[in-house]
């Protein structure tokens, strides 16, 4: 019989290796969740205890039991209401995430308090945060696109349209500086704007200006803005792109290092992938982009010269970051102007199916073939970026969370595996098969670490109080189970909550996911906002 004075837990977890990321009490095996928080952490025979008849117990087996993970960097505010089902976040629930920060690299489809807004009339199934997408700020203040030179009047607008975004909640502001409109900024316009999120004790999360050939500048911009503006910087997917410049990784880390060693607040994320995501805009070398899309497609690529000057930038990029390869660079799904559908095809597949040679100069013309189909992500694809050593450096650093930079996306296909899988796969090929870190410093980078850095006090950790967000996974069987063809939930994770409530459960076979789609009273999930500084957010 449970202990009168405590009464009955709602779910006890019995016989794990608690991982509790908590310092006072780093290891137990068993816990107990009570109103959708952590009620006792311990011995087994204390949590058993705490079993009444409604109780469901969770028989363990050995399995780790850890906070829930949490991911700093996603995307899945972009497609969040375009079909029920996507409030579900199987496919982040599936690999163990349980809370998510959206609206990085500059993109928004709304402002942060609309958002936030519709979510807390109906709550998504995990618990979701975003940041102030700068590309909005701008957008909402009317400005140009391709506009560099700003005037005191639309920074000053900028600053009040993203002191209203904190204000509601935001947790900071992204940039995305390879992207329109961010590339055509300057950096005192990101400082005048990281001011305000530093007034309002968020953070500044940036897709830097490079991260191939121009790496180390776009690194040290970064530690500028946070010199400058006193913001907390999140140096966002951190790689190092294209085996031209694979040589920069320690100078990139060593000049993160000397930042922090002289009281910049330099943090970042990564998700363990050679490859990484791209639509065919990010192959135009950026001053033939900074106009805008409608600028580039509709008057740039019409006039002969300087189309000839963007195809060149093409090829050497190709030429530069792939050798030429286009085995390298692959389209998850673009329709051609003859009909024809192309799936997880390469490059090189496309051109020798239409009779051609795969070199460089007819791999810039097919993107860009592609490029006036970029619009809505219509055009997605994957290339290889960066070294598996380039990997493991990032991956050891500390100050490093691990994310997915992924989009919620339930089982589309062909997909990029890091909305799948990211997680797992670090635990399985990073830990457990190649040993390039430790179990307990993989997840203390994806649980405290990003907690800590989004400013959450009460997740990322087990302990008495806090909210009861756990994963269970099988040391021996997590693991990565998506490809680039085929989507697929990954192995090992068995068991998940989110605020107390067990939503993937593989003890009833199946895929062992217990929500359902549909529901008018929304999922178990919380919407975040960003705590204020005086405490009472």
């Amino acid at each position: 019989m449970p202990d009168p004075r405590r009464g009955a837990a709602d779910v006890v977890v019995l016989d794990a290796s608690v991982l509790t990321m908590d310092p006072e009490l780093p290891h137990a095996a068993a816990l107990a969740i009570t109103g959708g928080r952590i009620s006792h952490v311990g011995a087994r025979n204390e949590v058993a205890g705490l079993i009444g008849p409604g109780t469901d117990v969770i028989e363990a087996g050995g399995r780790v039991a850890c906070p829930g993970f949490v991911d700093i960097h996603t995307h899945t505010d972009l497609d969040l209401f375009r079909d029920p089902a996507h409030l579900l976040f199987k496919n982040y629930l599936m690999q163990g995430i349980t809370t998510v920060l959206a609206g990085n690299c500059g993109m928004a489809e709304m402002a942060p308090g609309e958002l936030l807004a519709r979510l807390d009339a109906r709550p998504p199934a995990v618990n979701f945060g975003t940041l102030a997408g700068h590309g909005y700020v701008r957008d909402a203040c009317g400005i140009p696109a391709g506009l560099e030179e700003l005037s005191d009047a639309q920074i000053e607008a900028m600053r009040g349209v993203l002191a209203k975004a904190m204000a509601d909640g935001a947790f900071g502001m992204s940039t995305g500086l390879e992207y329109i409109p961010g590339l055509s900024s300057r950096t005192a316009e990101l400082i005048a704007c990281a001011r305000v999120v530093a007034e309002h004790g968020g953070f500044y999360a940036s897709h830097m200006r490079s991260e191939g050939d121009h790496l180390l500048a776009a690194v040290e911009e970064g530690i500028r803005i946070g010199r400058d503006s006193g913001a907390r910087v999140q140096l966002s997917h951190l790689k190092t792109d294209g085996a031209c410049n694979w040589w920069k990784t320690d100078a990139v880390i060593g000049a993160i290092e000397a930042a922090r060693a002289d009281g910049i607040d330099v943090a970042g994320d990564q998700y363990p992938y050679r490859f990484f995501g791209w639509n065919p805009s990010i192959f135009i070398p950026g001053e033939h982009l900074a106009a805008g899309r409608p600028t580039l497609v509709g008057t740039y690529l019409r006039d002969p010269a300087r189309r000839r000057l963007i195809k060149d930038g093409i090829v050497d990029r190709i030429t530069r970051y792939h050798g030429g390869d286009g085995e390298l660079v692959v389209i998850f799904d673009w329709t051609d102007g003859a009909g024809q559908r192309w799936q997880g095809a390469t490059l090189a597949a496309i051109l020798t199916a239409r009779g051609l040679t795969p070199e460089p100069e007819a791999l810039a013309e097919l993107i860009l073939e592609m490029l006036p189909d970029e619009r809505a992500d219509a055009v997605m694809g994957s290339d290889l970026s960066t070294s598996d050593d380039a990997v493991r450096r990032y991956l050891s650093l500390p100050y490093l969370a691990v994310c997915t930079d992924g989009f919620n996306q339930p089982w589309l296909a062909p997909c990029h595996p890091r909305s799948y899988g990211a997680f797992p796969k670090v635990l399985g090929e990073y830990v457990r098969d190649k040993r390039a870190l430790p179990l307990e410093t993989a997840l203390m980078k994806m649980t405290s670490l990003p907690a800590s850095l989004m400013g959450l006090a009460d997740r990322g950790v087990l302990r008495t109080g806090l909210r009861a967000d756990v994963v269970l996974f099988d040391e021996a069987t997590v693991g990565e189970r998506a490809t680039f063809g085929t989507p697929a939930a990954p192995s090992g994770i068995d068991f998940v909550l989110v605020n107390g409530v067990v939503v993937v459960d593989r003890r009833a076979g199946g895929d062992g996911f217990r929500l359902e789609g549909g529901s008018p009273r929304g999922g178990p999930g919380m919407v975040l906002r960003r705590p204020a500084r005086d405490g009472r957010g």
